[in-house]
Parts: C-alpha cells; structure tokens; sequence
C-alpha cells in the first residue's frame, strides 16, 4: 500500500505536461487496444451484434447515475438533438468497426487524426463559427495527407477507407454538438441520450443479423467496454492535466502503437505512405489546434 501511495504521490508531483503526456500515452494504448479487439471480433461476429454489446455496457457505466436523478435526469429542451448526437454516434462507432475489420490498424489511426481538422469545418457549417486562415490551411494540408494514405487511382480501393472517413466525420461532430449542448445541458444527461439512443438505435440490426457470442467473445466484448471507458477517462485527465496544444503531439503515438499492435497481432504491414500519410494529417490537426489555443487565449 506504501509502495503505491508513493507511486501516486510521485505522480502527482510531476510537471502538468509530464502528467498529461502520461495520461495522453496511457489513452492511446485504451484506444488501439480497443479497435483491436473490434478487428479481432469482425473475424466471427457481425459489426451490428459488436454495436449493440458495445452500447450495452455503457448502461453498466451510467447505471449509479440512474439511481441517483433517475428519469427527472432526462428532462431536456433539446431532445432532437440529443437524440440526434447519439444516432451520430452509434453510426460512427458502426463506421469503426467496419473499418478495422477491412484496413490495417496505422491507417484507420492515421485517416482519424483529422477530426480536429474537420470539426473546424462543421463548427463554421454548423455553429457558424469564422473560418479563417489557419483553419484552411489546416484543411489543406489535412486533406493532403489523406490523399497520401489512400492514393486515388494508384492504391486498389478498399471500402475500409471510406468507413474510416465516416468515422472521422462522425466524430467530428460529436465534437460540435457537445460544444453546443454544455452550454444548457449537463455533460451526465448528454452522456445518458447518448448511450439510451445508441443502445435501441442497435438492438433493431443486431437482432436481424444475431449470432450468440461464445464465452470468450463475451469477455472481449467486456474488455471492449472497459477499454473505451478508460480511454474517455485517460483523455479527460490529460485535458484537465494540460492544455491540448500540450496533449495533442503525444497522441501521435497512437499511431506507433496501432503499428506495433497491427503488426504482432494481425500481421498488417504500414507501408511509407500511411507513415507520410499520417504525419502529415497530424502536422496539420497540431497547427490548428495551436492556432485556435493562442486565439482563444487572447493577447
């Protein structure tokens, strides 16, 4: 116990950026752990039936919540988008699934590091936010580093890309809709639409395409849920640790990861391209990010 409270002790003592480069580290490994075990499952499960169990544990996570407020919890004035939020999200976890089971790990990583370059389009879209020079730029270049990764008209077309780009998209406004619903609503009832809607929203293809998961899929399926409730929980202590334009260069060892992982366990090879690919995606989301951090701090 002295052993661990001196660990945590000498943890908390370090530096903020040291904190939330651990954390952000830690996050990343959730994150690869998780696709991973998705593309393991595609192999003998359909992506619907992984869907519906992914959302399923997420009861378990908001279960203490429930008991608390219980039902006067969900009193809202924007059921719609509420709902709408977690339509988008169930589809984009589809899109993740699908994705992993079709593409090498690196590249559904590498193609996802463009969610900040793109929530930036939807925040001027959506929240009519100004879009100004910084944020083209970083589009530019984001979509550059796209087209290194999936080579129009030189690489054989996989559906996996076009999966992965959904989920990005999708991810991309989760980001937004939650910037504009903490203005009114608590993040606890944002969550809990999020995951009810997600949970019937997949129970309808899960059931029209069921296969009865074996013991050991179970279990996975157990480690999936534990493995995305870590990752929020890494990410959100990162963020608390440090600003993301400290966070974020960190993250770029997702995709190490996702290489390492893909390579041992699925025998996925990234090639130049996918390495050229994501550096360049990830270059361009670092610059927005560090633009958008210096013009919200102000002078």
């Amino acid at each position: 116990m002295s052993s661990s409270n001196g660990t945590i002790s000498r943890f908390s003592s370090l530096p903020p950026a040291a904190r939330s480069a651990v954390w952000t580290l830690l996050a990343s490994v959730c994150m690869v752990g998780f696709a991973a075990i998705g593309k393991h499952l595609t192999a003998d499960l359909p992506v619907t039936v992984i869907t519906f169990f992914r959302c399923l544990l997420g009861l378990f996570v908001l279960a203490p919540w429930f008991l608390r407020v219980g039902l006067a919890g969900l009193a809202t004035d924007h059921l719609g988008l509420l709902v709408a939020r977690g339509i988008n999200t169930l589809l984009g976890l589809y899109c993740v699934f699908a994705a992993v089971s079709l593409l090498p790990l690196a590249n559904v990583i590498a193609i996802m590091y463009s969610k900040p370059i793109f929530a930036s389009i939807a925040a001027v879209v959506i929240l009519r936010e100004i879009m100004h020079g910084a944020r083209w730029r970083g589009v530019l270049f984001g979509f550059i580093g796209m087209l290194l990764i999936i080579r129009p008209g030189f690489a054989e077309w996989n559906m996996g890309v076009l999966y992965a780009f959904g989920a990005m998209a999708a991810g991309a406004f989760t980001v937004i809709s939650v910037k504009f619903l903490t203005r009114t609503e608590p993040p606890d009832r944002i969550v809990a639409y999020t995951v009810l809607t997600m949970i019937v929203g997949s129970a309808v293809p899960a059931a029209l395409n069921w296969t009865m998961p074996t013991l050991e899929q179970f279990l996975w399926l157990a480690a999936l849920g534990v493995l995305a409730t870590l990752f929020q929980r890494c990410i959100a202590r990162a963020l608390a640790a440090a600003d993301a334009t400290v966070m974020l260069p960190f993250e770029f060892m997702r995709l190490l990861t996702a290489v390492v992982v893909g390579y041992v366990f699925f025998g996925d090879i990234a090639d130049g391209w996918t390495w050229a690919g994501g550096i360049v995606i990830f270059a361009a989301a670092l610059y927005v990010v560090r633009v958008e951090s210096t013009r919200d701090s102000g002078p």
